[in-house]
């Protein structure tokens, strides 16, 4: 099309749709990828016919990118699944016990206020907080502030311990005094603007909101089905290179990528890899944009996936897992069990266990091997959740510097690299680093980009 050829450096979920995208739109592209596989942090491994994710195990059901692109690939039909919803309850850690989260939570926001005034897991100030909470009158904040600020206005310090701080962590790793409401929480921030009151706004979204749909979704398969079936179907307008891009430039029509010493050319380039990746790609042919990216930091992340026999376990394996708040951790951040959220994924008799480990602990054992590692988690496991058996499998994953962190005054950085990337032209990032974090977010801005190199101007 126009002579178009697209170089995009990155094969994980977001470089992978990218591709398919443009190849939808008749565009050809290549795809380097240094790792030696596609998929990034998307991987499932089977151990004893059972599905263990190295990454993220679902996706947000509420965001359709996902399961529409699904839809359109023959290797996933009838593949898409839902979890276990009736089985649906997490847990936080207080005191070192097992508390139920209040049910009909909306994130940290009580969508059923008598089951949120009965709970155990929050005090009687905090409590008192939502009754009046509901009273607030709208506010249209000047500045961004931290999650922490955010919540704290609305209901107070326990309640980010509580509520809000475990519930991110798990996706961001990062600690609520630092992220951005604006960034992190925009549709509380339009309740806040609109109605005053984040319960009012909850409410309100559950009276208009359409049939009950499970929160999470997969792949029957696992959620590598996904990123196979992509790296299948681009086959056909994509060369795909396991090789690393050392730097780039700036070429008369367009942009040359540096591959074992030779350079690749193409009429535009996409960068879908992580933003510090991108800005030493970057250094030499537009520095302002390098430094933009530079600063967005990252935090680590290690999960330990634990496959036992159901007979040998005794603990408390309730819901979907559970949460820890900083104050009460001392190693893990969460707990899912994976046979209570997925069924399907594990063998009958049998038990997996997902832990998750997190900063600022993820970095502080960066030197431990996957041994130490593993024992810190079971010695949790047996103290929280009470059971101390001998897993009969056991998988390690360390993924450093994988988490963007959106800090607060996120937006207005994100608005600052769109317009440098502007100024270059044929030049364009794609990844999680910018304008939400999730699957969905990550194939969305891929189709969006496609889309923008397919236009008469792109």
């Amino acid at each position: 099309m126009n002579g178009r050829r697209v170089l995009i450096i990155g094969g994980g979920i977001s470089g992978l749709s990218t591709a398919y995208y443009l190849g939808k739109h008749g565009i050809p592209s290549i795809l380097l990828e240094k790792s030696g596989r596609l998929g990034g942090l998307i991987r499932t491994d089977v151990v004893e016919g059972c599905q263990l994710e190295a990454g993220p195990d679902s996706y947000i059901a509420t965001k359709p990118a996902v399961t529409e692109l699904a839809d359109e690939l023959p290797a996933l039909a009838g593949q898409v699944i839902g979890s276990n919803d009736r089985g649906r309850r997490i847990f936080i850690v207080r005191n070192s016990r097992l508390i139920p989260m209040p049910e009909g939570m909306s994130m940290m926001v009580p969508g059923r206020m008598l089951a949120a005034l009965r709970s155990p897991l929050i005090g009687y100030q905090t409590k008192l907080r939502f009754l009046t909470e509901i009273r607030m009158r709208p506010r249209k904040r000047r500045s961004d502030v931290s999650i922490s600020e955010f919540i704290g206005d609305h209901f107070g310090h326990e309640a980010v311990r509580y509520l809000t701080e475990p519930l991110l962590s798990g996706v961001f790793g990062g600690d609520s005094a630092r992220l951005s409401a604006r960034s992190v929480l925009p549709r509380f921030l339009q309740y806040e603007e609109k109605m005053g009151s984040l319960i009012r706004g909850v409410r309100a979204e559950g009276r208009s909101g359409g049939a009950k749909t499970s929160l999470f979704r997969s792949f029957r398969g696992g959620m590598q089905a996904l990123t196979d079936a992509l790296a299948d179907v681009i086959q056909s307008n994509t060369r795909i290179l396991f090789k690393e891009a050392s730097q780039v430039r700036r070429e008369e029509n367009g942009w040359g990528v540096q591959v074992d010493g030779e350079w690749i050319t193409g009429s535009h380039l996409v960068l879908a890899c992580p933003a510090y990746v991108s800005a030493g790609l970057l250094a030499g042919v537009a520095p302002a944009l390098c430094s933009e990216l530079d600063v967005i930091p990252y935090s680590s992340a290690m999960l330990v996936s634990l496959l036992y026999r159901k007979a040998d376990l005794n603990g408390d394996l309730r819901g979907f897992g559970f949460l820890v708040p900083r104050d009460e951790r001392r190693t893990i951040a969460a707990a899912t069990w994976i046979h209570r959220k997925f069924p399907s994924r594990v063998q009958p008799g049998f038990a997996a266990v997902r832990a998750f480990v997190v900063d600022p602990e993820a970095t502080a054992l960066v030197a431990a091997s996957a041994n130490e590692v593993t024992g810190l988690a079971r010695g949790d496991l047996a103290r929280l959740a009470t059971f101390s058996a001998d897993p009969m499998a056991i998988r390690f994953y360390a993924w450093p510097r994988s988490m963007p962190q959106y800090l607060v005054g996120h937006g207005q950085r994100v608005a600052r690299i769109q317009a440098l990337t502007a100024q270059q032209n044929g030049l364009y990032l794609v990844s999680n680093a910018f304008e939400g974090i999730g699957i969905p977010d990550c194939v969305r801005l891929g189709k969006e980009t496609a889309k923008k190199i397919a236009a008469p101007n792109g």
